[in-house]
This record gives structure tokens, sequence and C-alpha cells, in this order.
């Protein structure tokens, strides 16, 4: 399409660049390569303050300098009653309670879990209310004052600007308040891009009932203007179809991808003879993403085969939830395997990296659930760019389709031991594989220039439509 015919989709993403979210890939890169097909972005995101457990300021690069972002402060409900109380108190707010202000579990590990003290009456006082503001008031999510407070903003920018489509990507759900409200003043079709599902989702199953079925409710009243639905896999679209079936709008599958071009300056500079084996994890380990049955085996193992465990070395590279943090230290303690297990916590993006190029197999560790059939983690295919053989512990379903056809490494049910067992085993008694061969040919459907192509098509046919 010649540059003087080129249209404009407006994206609203609160996961962007600094944010360290996996979910932040997929935007800038359909941002990036949109271009190439005539399509020019405008990005509505939010305005970190710096104190965020996902912020990295370095990751501001990955945002070409020409694209157009505008950003949005998040004042959360969280945030609002906190400085009511602290002006009402005459006290400064503290560290703590930042941690709880994004819903964000807290950076925790088996070396640190002991360390915590007793919280006092006003500390037990605190969290409680935040726990219920989280439960009553932040429906869908945390985000719901800051889509509130773009839609006016946006809606003096599609006055102003020629906007061919608006597309929301979700989480944050409350993003589709956005696209309902936009779409319905303006008469712009709005593309729904769900990356989780919203209702039914693995790690939305804390939830009580009543609330899930009134999230339902709300997610059927707003999907009722959108114009397309896209998810990422087969599975999680059919099960949308399930759940809306007199939804008029179309239907679409966009998975997420792969891009090579991140890694290519990376090099390995971890010797392949140097007397260990190394798994990496690098991801938050949360809710339905626990992957405790690799640390049983291994334990297992150790008992049994003392000197084929011997080598191995783990290193879990995100923050990970204090429940899930207390279960670990339960598992190494009694396997004695703490001298086999690292937990840095959170690290720059780039440290991650590094450390998935130079390691002998990526552990993956996939969400358990209802609807885990179809999760494809965006981790994946970071995984898949970093070319390093999988370990994966994941449900039956898409995930481990694609990693078996592409013959990208091993998958075990999440949480069977005795499988995993005889999995390590018989990977640990064989020679760390020195390059992984996947089949390029099935893979390439996953290349991310291939599905923003697609997209691009998507984007055409969606605003000639509208005419």
């Amino acid at each position: 399409m010649p540059p003087d015919q080129s249209r404009t989709v407006l994206i609203v993403a609160a996961e962007f660049p600094p944010l360290k979210t996996i979910g932040r890939i997929r935007t800038v890169k359909f941002v990036e390569h949109l271009r190439q097909h005539g399509w020019q972005s405008i990005v509505v995101t939010l305005e970190p303050n710096g104190r965020e457990p996902i912020y990295d300021p370095k990751l501001i690069a990955e945002i070409l300098p020409d694209i157009e972002v505008i950003r949005l402060p998040l004042v959360t409900f969280d945030e609002r009653i906190t400085n009511f109380a602290k002006r009402l108190l005459g006290k400064s707010q503290s560290e703590k309670s930042r941690r709880w202000q994004d819903g964000t579990p807290t950076t925790a590990s088996p070396s640190s879990i002991g360390q915590a003290t007793a919280l006092g009456l006003g500390e037990r006082l605190q969290l409680a209310v935040k726990r219920w503001i989280r439960l009553g008031l932040d429906i869908p999510d945390n985000y719901l004052p800051w889509a509130f407070a773009t839609v006016p903003r946006l809606r003096q920018l599609c006055r102003e600007r020629k906007i061919d489509v608006i597309f929301t990507t979700l989480p944050p759900f409350s993003a589709a308040y956005v696209g309902y409200k936009l779409t319905h003043e303006t008469g712009i079709p709005w593309i729904a891009d769900y990356r989780d599902l919203w209702y039914g989702d693995v790690l939305r199953e804390w939830l009580p009932r009543w609330r899930q079925r009134l999230e339902l409710l709300i997610e059927k009243r707003l999907l009722q203007r959108a114009t397309v639905v896209v998810t990422v896999s087969e599975q999680k679209t059919d099960y949308m179809r399930r759940l809306h079936p007199r939804l008029k709008a179309r239907w679409e599958t966009l998975t997420n991808g792969f891009d090579n071009e991140i890694y290519a300056d990376r090099v390995r500079t971890r010797c392949f003879d140097g007397g260990t084996i190394e798994f990496v994890y690098t991801g938050r380990l949360f809710k339905n993403r626990r992957g405790y049955a690799f640390a049983e085996a291994l334990g297992r193992l150790k008992r049994s085969l003392p000197d084929l465990v011997a080598p191995v070395r783990v290193r879990i590279l995100g923050g990970i939830a204090s429940e899930i943090s207390a279960r670990y230290t339960a598992i190494l303690d009694e396997y004695g395997l703490r001298k086999h297990f690292d937990f840095p916590g959170d690290v720059e993006y780039a440290q991650a990296m590094d450390a998935q190029v130079n390691c002998d197999y990526l552990l993956l560790i996939v969400d358990t659930g209802e609807t885990s059939d179809g999760v494809i983690p965006g981790k994946l295919f970071e995984y898949v760019a970093a070319r390093r053989p999988i370990f994966a512990l994941c449900d039956p379903g898409a995930t481990q389709q694609i990693i078996e056809r592409a013959g990208l490494g091993t998958v075990v049910d999440a949480e069977d031991i005795a499988a995993c067992v005889e999995k390590l085993k018989c990977l640990l008694s064989l020679p760390v594989p020195r390059k992984l061969e996947p089949d390029e040919a099935y893979l390439a459907q996953f290349d991310r220039r291939n599905i923003t192509a697609r997209l691009a098509r998507l984007l055409d046919q969606v605003s000639s439509a509208n005419g």
C-alpha cells in the first residue's frame, strides 16, 4: 500500500515496554511489522511509575523511535483508598503496601521465605482491606479506573485523527471497556485480542463463583459490540465460541510467535563440558503455574541415582508467589536439593535472554487447569528463538502439540511426578545436545512476521467493510 494510503490502528495495550511482561512482545512486534503492510499504529498504554516489580527501563529500546505512544497513569482503587488513609492518619505508605498495589505476586524464594517477620495488627488490617478491594472493586481487574480515564482522552483523539480500527489486547480485561465505548460512540470497528481467556482462564480460578458469573455477564455485554474476537489458540477460539454462541463478531486465531532477530547478537559463552547440566526457567511462578513435579522428580532421582543428579543445576529467574516458595522450600529440604536450585528472583530481560542461550535445557512450566489445553504461553516462542531444547511440564493440548510436532524437546504432564522421573532419567543419561534442530518448515507459521501479515489482512478487511 502506498504511503499516502496508509491506515491507522489505535492499539490499547496496558502491557507495553518498559513493563517486562511476556504479553508486551506481541504488541511491540505487531506495531513494528504492521508498518510494512501500510498500517501505522497509535499505542495507548500505561505510564509506569518505576516501582512496578516488572519494570525494566532498558526495554524502552524495544519501541521504535517514530512510534506514537500515549501514556496514561494508573491510579487504582487501592491507591486511592491508601492515599486517603495516609492523609487521614498522617502516615507515609510502607514498601509492604506498595508491593500489593498492582496485584502482582511478591517475589520470594526458598532462601528467604523463612525470614518474613510477623505482621502487626495495622498491617494485617491493611492487607485485609486490599484483599477486599481486589475481590469487590477490582472487577475485572485493577485497571478499571485507568480504562474509565482513558475513554475521554481517546474519544477526543478519534475526533481529531482518522482512526480506521480500534484494537484492544487483553489482559488487562478492563481494556475491553475502552473498545466497547469507543466503537459505540464513533462507529470505528473494534477488534478484541485475547492473549488469555477472561472467563474460564486457568489463572482466574481463584475467583469465587459469584464473581466469575458477574464477569461472564460483563464480558457478554461488552463483546456484543466487537467486530472481531481474536484468541491465541484454536482451542481458546473454540471455547469462546461455545461460551458466546450468539455473538455476531467474527472469530479469528492469531497465535503468539517468535522473533529470531531478538537473539541474533547473543552468543553462547558457557561451555558444554563444564561439569554441570543446567536447566533454566525464566518467568514467574504463581497461582496454577508451579512446577512442583520437576523438583519432586529430581529429588526421587537423587535418592535412587545420586550420581546422575549430581551435575544438575536448576535456575528459576523470576518472582515466586510466597505460597509456592514455601512448597519449594519443603521439597528441597525433604530431598536435600538446595545446592541444585538457584532462585535469583526477578532479573533484567537481557539477563534472562543470556541465561536462555547459555543453558543446557529450557524449563517450561505451563499453567494447569480446566482450559489449559488451549494455553500456548508466549514464553514457549521466546524459548524457540533461544534455540535450546525444552523440557516442558504442561497438560495435553496446544503447547504439547507444538513442542512434539516441531521437535523442540520433551513434554511431561504437568503434575505427573512418575513420568517426570522417567523422562529426566532418560534425558540425563544422554549427552547434552549442542544444537537444536527443529522442524523449521512447521515453525514458519509462528514467525512473528507471518502472523503480523495475517493481522494486516484482517485489519484491511475490517476497515474496508466499514467503508
